[in-house]
């Protein structure tokens, strides 16, 4: 905590190899990737900064990965599946008619949803290539969907049910995900009826909490009631953008500075400077990494990547936990 109070805790660095801007980044058990306007994708040991696989995709904007394969959203409006060891394309998945902002996936139902910039979410079977179903109700660019086990029982949905949500520039929708064709919307949070605040594209859903970033703060919901459980103001910097979200801690930003929050006091206590790094709107070229510090630091979770975003110059810059604090 001293450290990080006295802005010691971290120390940078860059990861470089793609040839054109990188828009697309995910970060899962110390590799990190990124997809670019190269037409590669790329996977990287953030640890070492070494690159583990190179594959060649088309434009990357959004990207999600496992030991095996690695799925795609572009801005060609479809999602694409590819074999890491072979970089053959196992899937391609046509139907949407926008750039395709947002994936996720889950082999255990053997599903795969992406939103998409034509207003939709569609759900695919993941080794199939089919649609199942289009979900409309979105009148914005769907730039984020989350597929999640429930965590908490309500009127509508018990623990270990899968939950979709989708979110927009003013609305996050919530839908159930099962074998049904005409899925209906459960519910749709707002922050403001006549649409005057924007929601920002980030949004974190652990299973209990709903946690997205406006101009007016940080509103948690909680996913049991779908009440909002508390406004977390942010005044002395506008628009601070949501990167994580635990127990004790929140990882936030904006143009110059990383910024930790302590939920507790609801006050900032650590700041860390950014490069000029790459503005996007839609919020897909930055990532949070390692998240379990945010619920407490324990003594051992305080190593590895804590963010990562792209450069104008094509390079990855990444902010990690100093090695020997």
């Amino acid at each position: 905590m001293k450290q990080l109070e006295d802005h010691e805790a971290f120390e940078t660095s860059s990861l470089i190899g793609h040839s054109a801007r990188v828009y697309a980044l995910y970060y899962k058990d110390g590799l990190l990737c990124t997809g670019s306007d190269d037409l590669s994708a790329k996977l990287w040991d953030v640890s070492t900064g070494q690159c583990v696989y190179g594959i060649q995709t088309h434009t990357c904007a959004a990207v999600k990965f496992d030991e095996q394969k690695l799925v795609t959203g572009s801005f060609d409006n479809t999602v694409a599946c590819w074999e890491w060891s072979s970089g053959s394309r196992t899937q391609h998945f046509r139907g949407h008619t926008g750039a395709v902002f947002s994936v996720d996936y889950n082999d255990e139902l053997d599903i795969l949803v992406s939103g998409s910039a034509d207003f939709t979410v569609k759900v695919w079977a993941l080794s199939a290539g089919t649609c199942l179903n289009t979900l409309t109700g979105h009148t914005e660019w769907v730039t984020k969907v989350v597929l999640q086990k429930c965590k908490v029982k309500s009127l509508l949905h018990s623990p270990g049910d899968y939950i979709l949500l989708s979110a927009d520039k003013y609305e996050i929708k919530i839908w159930p995900i099962g074998r049904e064709i005409n899925c209906k919307c459960l519910k749709t949070l707002s922050v403001s009826e006549d649409r005057s605040i924007c929601l920002q594209p980030r949004l974190h859903f652990d299973g209990k909490y709903i946690v997205c970033s406006s101009a007016l703060g940080l509103y948690q919901w909680d996913f049991a009631s779908y009440d909002i459980l508390r406004v977390i103001k942010t005044p002395e910097i506008a628009n601070l953008a949501l990167l994580g979200f635990g127990d004790i801690f929140a990882l936030l930003f904006d143009n110059r500075y990383l910024y930790i929050m302590d939920l507790r006091t609801e006050s900032l206590i650590s700041r860390w400077p950014l490069p000029e790094y790459r503005k996007s709107k839609r919020g897909s070229s930055f990532l949070a990494g390692e998240a379990s510090w945010l619920n407490g630091l324990d003594g051992h979770n305080d190593t590895g990547l804590v963010f990562a975003t792209s450069m104008p110059d094509h390079s990855i810059h990444l902010v990690l936990w100093k090695e020997h604090g």
